[in-house]
């Protein structure tokens, strides 16, 4: 009967183990996804501001290539 009961407690006891462990990787999940998404929407931004910066570049070789050409 001992024997029934303290294996009874320790499957509980991994039983609330196991739940804490699987809340706690819950929680890690959650968080890597939100890091995950934002670091998606940073390089995002960083190519817009990539394509920006090469717009910004040709038109300004244009100028240079054209005012070269007129002198």
């Amino acid at each position: 009967m001992k024997d029934a009961l303290r294996d009874a407690d320790e499957a509980r006891a991994a039983r609330d183990e196991l739940a804490t462990v699987n809340k706690e990787t819950e929680r890690k999940v959650k968080n890597l996804e939100a890091e995950l998404l934002q670091t998606t929407e940073d390089l995002a931004a960083s190519e817009r501001q990539k394509r920006a910066a090469e717009g910004e570049r040709d038109d300004l070789q244009e100028e240079i290539n054209n005012s070269g050409s007129k002198a």
